[in-house]
């Protein structure tokens, strides 16, 4: 370190709190920049510091092949495209979920291609998974795939659900298989039993474990529950849901500052928005947000919070795929945000910017039994 005058771990820690952008830059400095800021321990450092002050988040905008980014901290608003990893596969290009400035994509069945991507860094892993299972006579069949991070081993994992049901709405095949990054390869953890509540779900990954609606019998999406995969140990429980009223309302699930929170839209009336202050404590649940504004409420047909802003005195939500709004928690107001380049209809999906190193290569995926 003859070529920096002061400690390493003062470096490090002065480099931590710096953008992205930057620190890429800072690496041609010298060999001994290049290797502290390629260093494990600098990238966790960074990491940390842009989740604990909310820095560095950047939203990226889906729905097809073509694919940008928003940095919401900059103060010039302006929307960067970017080379989809993906572009030339034959289906479509969804935004599965985001951890630890790692975005992970994949195309619609039946085609099984994803990639994990740093988007700021611009370097991916592209990996064609083997198909879901798919046996004659089954019934009505769903996927749906859910993207995680598993902190204990390291791993960024990809998790499936394949789950038919009879003509009869029994179900027939029930279960969640997990691909890990570490050893590209996918396993069959376990049976799911519950029915799904809704086929158009959203990456909902906090405190270790992939979420869902479910319920215990088909049709009841009154008496739904939420179920959640945890990806460390395999393990599928349930997680405590806040006390409703028994009114007509849609309900969906979603992650706001690293909570579980949920939105439950009564038609022609008002949007409540619940978060687990902690995590698996019933109690915590809280109804952070009760709105009537009719900028959000009518004619809604979807809606879920995206994430607070840098002062958390506001809340920005995605609205119908086509629209973005600002929710202000104090003054109870609602204001559109909308920024030049923006795509006219999108999938919304955040990440934070890190120096997260992504692998290149393509191996081969084999489907592995766990032994039980």
């Amino acid at each position: 370190m003859s070529d920096v005058p002061m400690p390493p771990d003062l470096l490090a820690q002065i480099l931590s709190w710096l953008p992205v952008a930057p620190l890429l830059r800072f690496r041609s400095v010298s060999k001994t920049f290049r290797a502290l800021i390629d260093s494990d321990y600098v990238i966790k450092l960074q990491l940390n510091h842009s989740l604990q002050t909310n820095t560095n988040l950047n939203i990226i905008f889906g729905g097809d092949r073509t694919l940008c980014y928003l940095n919401l901290d900059s103060s010039a608003k302006v929307v960067n495209k970017i080379d989809n990893p993906l572009y030339f596969a034959i289906f479509e290009t969804v935004i599965l979920g985001s951890c630890n400035g790692v975005v992970c994509l994949c195309t619609t069945e039946p085609d099984n291609e994803i990639a994990f991507w740093n988007p700021i860094v611009r370097k991916f892993k592209k990996i064609r998974l083997a198909p879901a299972k798919c046996s004659e006579g089954l019934g009505r069949g769903v996927c749906i795939k859910g993207f995680g991070y598993d902190h204990v081993h390291d791993d960024h994992k990809v998790v499936r659900l394949v789950q038919y049901c009879s003509l009869h709405n029994e179900l027939v095949h029930s279960k969640i298989e997990v691909f890990s990054s570490k050893t590209d390869a996918w396993r069959e953890v376990g049976d799911f039993p519950y029915y799904l509540c809704y086929r158009r779900n959203f990456n909902t990954f906090t405190t270790g474990a992939l979420h869902w609606l479910v319920s215990q019998k088909p049709g009841k999406r009154v008496d739904f529950l939420i179920a959640a995969f945890d990806l460390t140990n395999d393990e599928l429980r349930l997680v405590p849901r806040p006390e409703l009223s028994n009114e007509h309302f849609h309900v969906n699930l979603a992650i706001l500052g690293g909570c579980l929170s949920m939105v439950c839209h009564y038609p022609m009336k008002n949007v409540d928005i619940w978060v687990m202050r902690s995590y698996g404590v019933k109690d915590s649940w809280t109804k952070l947000i009760s709105t009537t504004d009719v900028k959000l409420i009518r004619e809604l047909d979807f809606l879920r919070p995206v994430s607070y802003s840098k002062s958390g005195d506001e809340v920005l939500f995605e609205k119908n795929f086509d629209s973005l709004y600002w929710y202000h928690l104090e003054n109870k107001t609602v204001k559109r945000f909308k920024v030049a380049g923006m795509p006219r209809l999108f999938v919304t999906e955040t990440f934070t910017g890190s120096l997260f190193q992504v692998n290149i290569g393509v191996p081969a995926c084999t489907l592995k039994k766990e032994d039980r």
